[in-house]
């Protein structure tokens, strides 16, 4: 009867069915392990998730108020420069009133 290192053809087959089950079961284990691990750690940082999702909307509004705000202090600049340089052409005219009377 032919045989491989000593054992025979059936007790080879037996073998590899023997390691492709436990190596089936062991994929499985591991892949069904790390699904209820992955769920786990999913469930666990929903509330981490939520926050994160508020903060970026709470940031979001900033960012749009301060926008805002920018070009509100933009316009009052420009108010104030205008208002500046009719208060010198104030100065100017009273200047030149005053001049006129002596």
């Amino acid at each position: 009867m032919h045989s491989l290192l000593g054992y025979s053809w059936a007790e080879i087959a037996s073998i590899l069915a023997a390691a492709s089950a436990f190596f089936s079961g062991a994929y499985w284990l591991v892949k069904h392990g790390a699904k209820m691990v992955n769920n786990a750690i999913i469930v666990g940082t929903f509330p981490l998730q939520q926050q994160f999702k508020e903060l970026n909307n709470t940031i979001k509004q900033l960012n749009s108020n301060f926008e805002e705000q920018h070009k509100n202090l933009e316009k009052l600049r420009e108010e104030v420069s205008r208002h500046h340089d009719e208060l010198i052409e104030h100065e100017n005219r009273i200047g030149n009133l005053e001049g006129d009377k002596k």
